[in-house]
């Protein structure tokens, strides 16, 4: 794929006295030596001012003050994308107990929307899971539930998702709010589980938009792997190659809010009229597509060689 992220801040006939765009620098995925997700070629315009080292990720900073027309930060980038399928079952995959400690540590607790700390997400947890302390088992219970019991809705509302109490209550929810849910309950259960965030690429429409979907790791008797788990598409333990990964949640307690609020914009309210305020769009571009039945495997030492 090659794809075209815009963001367009517009000061819409005001004064924008101060404005920061913060958005993850793309970047590759593997999976035990293999990469899924190829960032082979990009382009950023303008460049960044900076760029933050968050840990597990890099962030791009752009600021800038007394804005009065228009900014666009254009990314593109040529991604290569691996179907992954991972053959495992309860008889493969170990107990909860065996997750690294580092994982436990960073995906166990309360974290923004993914709320854990309430006796309806606990209960509702043993009662989906019980004492179980199989991996797998424990995933594959809460994803049969979920895709049983919580609907993909109608419309789609834009804008922050909703916590894991509130999805739960309307047993309603899209992408992100159903893996918040995941994510909940499965953090109850002991089990460490987390978000991934980006886009999706429609092949029917050729239109692409923001997705989110569940990252887990699965311990097994050689080490064990990162699985990923698309409730609403019905995707349990497949990486598809029209998938494009843009965020992964860290764990930080301000990581995951943060990536919903990427802008943030300060103006003088005289310059603007009664319910007017500066403007914000982004959207996805997808500016070439090619499927290939060919099965490609880079290793992470030949990746390192061509590094973006």
């Amino acid at each position: 794929m090659e794809l075209r992220r815009t963001m367009i801040l517009d000061a819409n006939g005001g004064h924008v006295t101060q404005y920061r765009f913060d958005l993850p620098r793309p970047a590759s995925i593997s999976d035990n030596g293999t990469y899924l997700q190829q960032v082979t070629s990009l382009n950023i315009s303008p460049q960044y001012d900076e760029l933050w080292d968050n840990g597990t990720y890099r962030t791009m900073v752009w600021e800038g003050d007394d804005l009065y027309g228009q900014i666009s930060i254009v990314v593109t980038q040529s991604v290569r994308q691996t179907l992954q399928q991972w053959d495992l079952d309860e008889d493969t995959v170990l107990d909860k107990g065996d997750i690294p400690q580092d994982l436990q540590d960073r995906y166990l607790h309360e974290e923004w929307q993914i709320i854990i700390d309430d006796p309806i997400i606990s209960e509702l947890s043993h009662q989906i899971v019980g004492d179980e302390d199989n991996v797998y088992v424990i995933a594959r219970s809460i994803y049969d539930w979920m895709v049983e019991n919580v609907e993909y809705p109608n419309q789609i509302i834009s804008g922050e998702p909703k916590s894991s109490l509130q999805t739960n209550e309307d047993r309603r929810g899209d992408c992100d709010d159903q893996s918040i849910l995941f994510c909940a309950l499965a953090r109850s259960a002991g089990v460490p589980a987390w978000l991934q965030l980006g886009a999706l690429y429609d092949r029917s429409t050729g239109e692409m938009g923001g997705h989110g979907w569940v990252q887990m790791f699965m311990p097994t008797e050689d080490g064990g792997v990162n699985v990923t788990i698309d409730i609403v598409n019905k995707d349990f333990l497949v990486w598809m190659p029209n998938l494009f990964c843009e965020y992964t949640d860290n764990g930080e307690p301000d990581g995951l809010r943060d990536y919903y609020h990427m802008i943030s914009v300060f103006y003088d309210a005289s310059t603007y009229g009664p319910g007017e305020t500066p403007e914000f769009s982004e959207s996805w571009e997808v500016l070439s597509y090619q499927e290939s039945d060919d099965k490609v495997t880079l290793s992470v030492e030949m990746m390192a060689k061509v590094e973006i």
